[in-house]
């Protein structure tokens, strides 16, 4: 049943339009069950009904045209109920409902089960039998096996059926992401090469047939030159029988066998990647259809060739690709290298595949003030390239090939965006003070975007989060001791005299180095942060005395611990600190400097730290709330998984309640205190925070004069009485509308306007 089961749903994937894999779907299934009837209906929530998409057994002209309500007969029972539903005599049920046209009058025996795809009933499969049965739990497993399989396949499949709409037909197709960072943006799609899978490749029309033979022999040519170097890699270490495969490859890439099939391809008007994904997934169909396991498992080798081919082919396709002077990145998982090689003044908004709109990636995107989408479900990301889009931030749409109207209506709030960002850029100058006098320290997350930091000193009141691991990030290899103090040096002398709060080196999770590979199943749980400096204490060292030069005759470095969770790694820190401290008084010794001992803090980033706050007061200096992991571990969220990313909710009850208690503890304790999280630079989790106690907020250089407007026009005592409201709450939809409510209430609803005019 397994083999069956991944047979169906690889056939399904590779088909190009939702009518095919239907047809193709439900005829696999009622042979693979030995049933007389296999149907297929999809949700159409534009009309709250179900549609039937696909039959084997039922009225072919009822196909496409017959619909049965949300709520109407067994099929809207299954939708309803999530579940299946298996009997002998369907005709006896009461919610059971006879349709004429139809036909399924001699049917008696019904299982079926829904079809749900990130929570979302796409449609519901049934298969029927005239004999008068329950189906066994085995037929029923394999049919909700084979759903829950094939979900993402067909809403896939949908969506390639989707984007062949041709631009100029009007017709907008919408996506939808977790908004990551905010904004709007109208520009033209640039995909980066993803993971190849001929599931990707759009089958498509191209009148120039010898421009497209020379890209075929041109990627032919590379795999041979390709495998040449693998089987002279490794015929030291392989037996001669086992370098055979090459000569197998080369073979099959003959014109007389692979070369042939897609010149045919190329005659008939097809594209090199439509011709080689035709050819590869006949020649995998014919192979897997062989009675003999040796030859069936030669479809392996078919399949794999042609990826290699298609590799080459995209590649070669890809080295004359111009970045569009309003480029929107589009990505499987997005890096900051990608992000470096677009020309910053073209780049003007990012989607995302995988990932999540709280990973460290996405975190980048915030910073640089680009419109970031995040966890678009899986998607055929090739036939996106050169696409017209539209990218709204603040919903979490993406609008491909949207209409005249739309973009005229998107153009008209990006005007209203940008005179927000004026306006908000106009009191750069002035003191962050709440309406009432308190005053709030703004800091800034840096690190990040290296290229464009030095401009941000004159908006800020010093870096509260500096990430060091952003240059060790960009090296090909650990930097040297000379190196780490002269980057730290400029940091230092730029927001002079202002403090500087370092981070010491915080990789692992979805931090990595090339140079230093960090693999395990569960990153965010492993080993990271202060985990890696303490095991590697020569690391550390290097790193402390770098600092610690660096501060010399400026004395405005703090450094900070990332993901502690023990005294003893705080103890053992501080040891280490202690250490280097006295080794450069005998080893480094300068006469115009003096060597000075920095604050040093502890980022409370795990829930056990909460805890420990009595203890850790008494031996460091200062503390600061690193909220994105903060709250992933609260709530258990993984938060670079896009698959979770709607419950990643900083606005959650219990995460404000832990915030306000830390707060409060630090207050009693007399311990300096901050957050650096994301969660600082969105107006409403800054209006809580300071509400709560918090009088120093770090954030993105983007967020800073939105939050000080923010600020200014607010007094205390009314983040207070709002604050009390949001502890009492129930969920999170509760506080968002208790926060939307104050902001309207006190007349900042321009705050909100992206937010209500798209949603």
């Amino acid at each position: 049943m397994l083999a069956t089961l991944r047979t169906i749903a690889e056939v399904v994937s590779q088909q190009d339009n939702l009518e095919t894999a239907l047809s193709r779907f439900v005829m696999m299934v009622k042979e693979a069950m030995h049933t007389e009837c296999c149907s297929v209906y999809f949700a159409d929530y534009s009309q709250d009904n179900f549609v039937l998409m696909a039959s084997d057994g039922l009225n072919p002209d009822a196909v496409g045209q017959f619909r049965v309500g949300f709520t109407e007969g067994l099929v809207g029972l299954v939708a309803q109920r999530e579940e299946p539903i298996n009997i002998a005599h369907a005709q006896s049920h009461p919610r059971f409902k006879l349709h004429d046209e139809v036909h399924e009058e001699g049917y008696n025996a019904f299982l079926s089960v829904p079809v749900v795809h990130q929570r979302k009933v796409l449609g519901v499969i049934v298969v029927q039998q005239r004999e008068e049965r329950v189906f066994s739990h085995d037929e029923e497993s394999f049919l909700i096996t084979l759903s829950a399989q094939l979900a993402s396949q067909l809403a896939q499949v949908e969506l390639q059926s989707v984007l062949k709409q041709d631009a100029s037909s009007h017709k907008t197709s919408v996506l939808k992401g977790v908004a990551s960072a905010p904004g709007i943006a109208l520009g033209e799609a640039f995909v980066v090469i993803p993971k190849l899978d001929f599931a990707s490749i759009e089958s498509q029309q191209c009148e120039q047939i010898h421009q497209q033979r020379q890209l075929f022999q041109q990627a032919v040519a590379a795999t041979r030159q390709e495998f040449h170097v693998l089987k002279n890699t490794l015929s030291d270490s392989l037996p001669k029988e086992a370098l055979a495969v090459f000569e197998v490859y080369q073979q099959l890439l003959d014109a007389r066998s692979l070369g042939q099939r897609v010149e045919q391809q190329l005659e008939q008007g097809w594209n090199a990647k439509s011709a080689l994904k035709h050819v590869i997934i006949e020649l995998v169909t014919q192979f897997e259809a062989m009675s003999d396991p040796y030859i069936r498992e030669r479809a392996v080798d078919v399949r794999d060739l042609g990826l290699r081919v298609l590799h080459h082919l995209v590649s070669t396709e890809s080295m004359v690709k111009r970045y569009p002077d309003n480029t929107i990145l589009i990505a499987n998982e997005l890096t900051p290298a990608m992000l470096a090689e677009v020309p910053k003044n073209k780049l003007k908004g990012v989607i995302s595949v995988h990932g999540s709109a709280n990973s460290h990636a996405s975190i980048l995107t915030r910073a640089m003030g680009i419109p970031a989408i995040w966890g678009i479900e899986d998607i055929p990301l090739l036939q996106f390239d050169g696409k017209d889009m539209i990218l709204d931030a603040y919903a979490g749409r993406v609008y491909i090939s949207p209409s005249d109207v739309l973009r005229n209506e998107y153009s008209a709030l990006k005007l209203k965006e940008g005179q927000l960002h004026d306006k908000f850029e106009a009191e750069h100058h002035l003191s962050s003070v709440t309406a009432d006098g308190e005053r709030i320290s703004l800091l800034l997350n840096a690190g990040l975007d290296l290229s464009t930091e030095h401009l941000s000193a004159k908006y800020c009141d010093g870096v509260g989060l500096y990430r060091t691991e952003a240059w060790f990030m960009q090296r090909g290899q650990f930097p040297s001791q000379a190196e780490q103090e002269s980057w730290y040096r400029d940091v230092l002398a730029r927001y002079h005299p202002e403090p500087v709060i370092m981070r010491t080196l915080d990789i692992g999770g979805d931090k990595v180095l090339d140079y230093f590979n960090i693999s395990e199943d569960n990153p965010f749980l492993g080993w990271r942060g202060i985990r890696v400096t303490l095991d590697h204490p020569e690391l550390f060292l290097d790193q402390l005395k770098a600092m610690l030069k660096a501060n010399a005759g400026l004395g405005n470095l703090r450094i900070m611990l990332p993901m502690v969770s023990h005294t003893e790694e705080v103890d053992e820190a501080l040891g280490l600190l202690e250490q280097a401290y006295f080794e450069l008084q005998e080893e480094w010794a300068d006469q115009f400097y003096t060597i000075d001992k920095p604050d040093i803090g502890v980022m409370l980033e795990v829930p056990s730290s909460i805890f420990l706050l009595p203890e850790w007061a008494e031996k460091v200096d200062f503390c600061s709330v690193g909220s994105n992991d903060l709250t992933q571990y609260l709530l258990a969220v993984d938060r670079a998984n896009a698959q979770v990313a709607e419950l990643f909710e900083p606005y959650h009850p219990s995460v404000l309640r832990v915030l306000k208690k830390i707060a409060d503890d630090c207050q009693q304790l007399e311990l300096p205190f901050s957050l650096c999280g994301e969660l600082g630079g969105e107006p409403e989790g800054a209006i809580l925070l300071v509400a709560m106690g918090f009088r120093r907020l770090s954030m993105n250089i983007s967020s800073l004069n939105k939050i000080k407007w923010t600020l200014r026009r607010l007094a205390v005592k009314d983040m207070e009485a709002l604050l009390t409201q949001c502890l009492t709450a129930s969920s999170a939809k509760q506080v968002h509308r208790l926060l939307r409510e104050f902001l309207i209430a006190h007349g900042l609803s321009e705050l909100l306007y992206t937010k209500s005019d798209t949603a």
